[in-house]
Formats: C-alpha cells, structure tokens, sequence
C-alpha cells in the first residue's frame, strides 16, 4: 500500500497562506521608495512591475536572493505574461529546501496574491488574507476498531459558524446529505492510523466524496447524522459569506485527584485589541479569570486545527497562559531583510508593531506545566504561540502525527491600486519571528538530519503518532491526545487506566478523504 503521512487539511492551496501574517486597515500605509512607475506602462505591466518591486522590499529572502532590478522592474517583470508568473518566478529564486510539501523545493511556499481578473491566482476576488465562509465544517472519512469500513464524520466545526449554530459537532456521523438516501460506508484496508479505499469502492468513494464536496459550498445544506446509542440528528443550515468566528470553541476544567486543569480549543486568531469593545477580547478575559478562579495548575490548549492568525492576538493569549510567570521577560524579535529593518521603514514597522516584545502578565496564574494539542495543521501564529513559551515554561507537546505544520514567516498586507482602483492585496512574506532563544531548543526538528532552528519542518512533539480520534467529542476526556495530557498533568491510577482505555482504541483515516472548505488564516499583522 502506498502510504502518505498525514499532511495538513487542504495542504497548500489553503495553508500555505496559514500562519503568520499581517493585515493592514487599508489606509496610510507608508509608501516606501521607489515612487510608482510611470503611467505609459500598462495596466498589467504596472500589476506586474508592483509584485517584483514589494517582493524585493519585503521579503525576507531579498537580500541575498532577489536581483535589483528596483530602478526598472521591466527588466524582470516583461520575461512573464502575468502577475502571478512574476510572483512564481520570485518564489523560485529563494533558497532550496528539498522537504516535505515544498513542491517547488525552496522556501518560499508562503506568499501570495488574490485580486481581480487575471491577477486572481484563487479563481476569485478576494482583498483579504482569510475569512469566515460557508458551513465552518470539516469531514474527515474514518474507520473505527473494525479497520474494514470507513464512515464520514464531522472532525472540525468552527465556533460561530452556521455548523455550530445548528448543532452540529465533531464526532457526528454524515448519514444523508440533502435528505439524499445514499450509504456513505466504504470498504477500506489499513495500516496504522492508516487506510486506503478497496478497489471495488473506489468509484463510489469518489462520488460520493464530490458530492458532500459540493453540497459544502451550496447555497443551503441539510444533515443527518448518527451520534451515540444510533440517535439521528438533522438540521438545516445556509450559507454564510461572513460569519463571525469564536475561536474558543470549547472549554472546561478537569479536576484529577485534587488538580485542577484547564482545557479550551482555539480554532484561530481572531483579531483582538485591548480597546473595551471586542467581543475575542472579552471571552478571552472571562475563560482566564474562570481559570484562575479555579485555580488550575495546569494548562491544556487544543491547537489542531488552528492554521494561526493574528500575530497580536498570539500575543496576547501568551501574556495569559504566561502569567505570573513570564512577567518582563523577552517574548519575541523579528527577523527581517535589509529594507525593512532600515530606517526608511521605521514608520511601517511603528505601524506594524514590528519590534521586541516582553511579555506582561495579563493574567494571575503560575502553570506548573502548559500542553499543547497539535497536528500537521497546527500552522504560524499557532506555531508562534508554542514556540515563545517554551524558553520560559515547562511546555508539552502532544501530536496526532510527528509535527506540527512548519511556518515561521509571516505577512502584511500590501494593496496595489491602478487608477485608483485596489486590483491586487498582495503578502510576501516580511519577517520570521524569532523565541528569546532566537528559535534554539528542543522543540525545533528532534532526531533530524536538517536540525533547522527556525522550525520550517515543524515543531517536534514531545508525545506523538497518537492519531487524530475524531470519533469522540471536542474535550471528551477518550480522546486519546487528551488522555494523554491529562495522565500527565494528574498521574494517578484513574489518569492511566483512561489513557489506556483511550490509547487502545484502533482509528484509521482515509488520507484522501478530508475535506474542509475553510480557509487559511495565516499569521498576519494589521495596520495600527
């Protein structure tokens, strides 16, 4: 059987955007030299000569890699017949990095560009690096104990989306769509955590895998499902092009043999600003004081499906879970070219709150110990959660796979206008973000023959190769990643026996079966 790892949900049209970007507001950006070509270029010259001269400010590789053509782009930018040929070719001249999901094998796997007409390298408009649309579902195909059939299961449901509003959970089993009358069962043959469809399936593996695909992106959708004890539940739902996201999507506290410990999900990291009207900002306040009013010694933060965000909500949840702790110590520095790093930019940077960061303790706990639920795609402002705590905390990472996704560079946003109008929102990756450690450790590619310090293949698990049990609920103390986290927060005779129990379990997926239509996040900065 030909196996593939397990890779990230949509793998790289949708998560190479993930991570670590920055949004601008959109209004008094600082414009740095050279001014704007001269209008006899065309309109398309012009988009082109824009992608090769903000690449060649911006990006983290345009020192030592990107040739100065800045007094006439056209000496590069007329080779190509578009902009996105332009921003392929710049890609391709970063250095080589001959790994895992870097089809192009070199570095630059990140930047990107959405726009109008032909500078549309998505199939459609788009001036925004992420957003919130359609069900907020992900399905994953699954086979449980038996390893001779798979089912599709809800494995992710976004907080705010039509899918959580209606009902639905991870765990559910997909059994009509659109009130359909199919039998979504296949046959499977597999191998560890994983299987391959039987050949005489595979015909119906794929219509029906097209079918949910596109009943996902529909204008309404109705499921059925089957939960626990055979019990249906159908609802109906519409899409929404703009639903507002919750990424705490789940939170408790366990109590083990008089320890405290706190769980919560994060899907992604929506913007938050300490100005008194966000409602991120406000959740985020009343889990940490329940936390503290608990008085938890522990901490676990279920991060695998979380593709990252915003840097400065990143922030800020690390001055929470940091606490006490951390108070006044270095959180993170920027890594940046040339150009950005200048004088000529300060006022972007100023903008950007590009500069050392020490953390604060915006909350009052003193974790013994943080844990950190992760999976390939666990992506940049996630990996950038992870990666500034472990100089200062005790931090345990615990792995469906053997890594997490491996993005350390983020974006800003940069609009390219012609006549006025925006035609393309542009992010070449700007900067790495770098530890207190400046990204040294025991975290960063473990047992490898790379040993890259700055994580481009991924943090390294502490415990990993546990799988991914989607058939069990978000914070069901069964799922076997969290057993884990729990048996080693409170290791008591009842903590083992429950991660025994969960551990025993045999789940399998069909690599080919996820299916998601949620975006990437990214790890971006915005405008101040």
């Amino acid at each position: 059987m030909n196996k593939m790892p397990l890779q990230q949900l949509g793998r790289w049209a949708a998560i190479a955007l993930i991570g670590l970007s920055v949004l601008s507001c959109k209004k008094d950006e600082p414009k740095p030299d050279p001014e704007p070509e001269p209008t006899d270029r065309t309109e398309g010259q012009y988009i082109k000569d824009e992608i090769y001269k903000y690449y060649k400010l911006y990006s983290l590789w345009a020192d030592e890699s990107i040739p100065d053509y800045l007094k006439n782009p056209a000496q590069f930018t007329d080779q190509w017949n578009s902009a996105n040929a332009v921003l392929t070719q710049l890609r391709k001249l970063t250095p080589r990095h001959n790994a895992e999901g870097y089809n192009d094998g070199v570095f630059d796997r990140f930047s990107t560009m959405t726009g109008e007409n032909d500078y549309d390298i998505n199939s459609r408009a788009g001036l925004k690096m992420y957003n919130a649309e359609g069900y907020g579902i992900s399905v994953q195909w699954f086979s449980v104990d038996d390893g001779a059939t798979a089912q599709p299961y809800i494995s992710f449901v976004e907080g705010g989306s039509p899918g959580a509003v209606a009902g639905f959970m991870r765990s559910d089993i997909i059994t009509s769509v659109n009130d359909d009358k199919e039998d979504y069962s296949v046959g499977v043959t597999c191998e560890g955590h994983l299987c391959d469809v039987i050949p005489a399936d595979e015909a119906k593996f794929s219509r029906l895998q097209s079918s949910i695909r596109f009943a996902l992106t529909g204008l309404s959708l109705t499921l059925e499902v089957k939960r626990p004890e055979n019990k249906l539940f159908k609802a109906s739902m519409s899409y929404d092009d703009s639903y507002v996201i919750n990424p705490i999507y789940k939170d408790t506290v366990f109590t083990r043999s008089g320890k405290h410990i706190g769980y919560f999900a994060y899907s992604s990291f929506e913007e938050i600003e300490d100005n008194g009207e966000d409602d991120n900002k406000d959740k985020t306040d009343a889990l940490f004081a329940k936390f503290e009013s608990k008085q938890i010694s522990s901490l676990i933060v279920d991060l695998r499906y979380n593709g990252g965000g915003d840097v400065e909500s990143g922030i800020y949840l690390a001055n929470k879970i940091g606490g006490t702790k951390t108070a006044g110590k270095l959180m993170l520095t920027y890594e940046m070219n040339k150009y950005m790093s200048s004088d000529a930019a300060s006022s972007l940077r100023k903008a950007l709150r590009i500069y050392d960061t020490y953390f604060t303790a915006t909350s009052g706990l003193r974790l013994d110990k943080v844990y950190f639920l992760v999976s390939e795609e666990t992506a940049s402002a996630a990996e950038m959660l992870i990666n500034v705590l472990v100089p200062h905390m005790d931090v345990k990472i615990i792995a469906s796979g053997n890594r997490t996704f491996g993005k350390p560079v983020g974006f800003f946003e940069h609009e390219i206008k012609y006549n006025g109008k925006t035609k393309v929102s542009y992010w070449p990756a700007s900067f790495l973000l770098k530890n207190s450690r400046g990204n040294l450790g025991e975290k960063y590619n473990k047992g490898t023959e790379r040993n890259l310090r700055d994580y481009w293949d991924g943090l390294v698990p502490d415990i990993g190769d546990l799988g991914d049990d989607v058939s069990v609920a978000v914070g069901d103390p069964g799922d076997p990643m969290l057993a884990a986290a729990l048996a080693d927060a409170a290791p008591t005779a009842g903590t083992r026996a429950a991660l025994r129990q969960a551990s025993s379990r045999s789940i399998h997926m069909l690599e080919q079966g996820k299916i998601s239509t949620l975006p990437e996040r990214g790890m971006f900065k915005r405008m101040k």
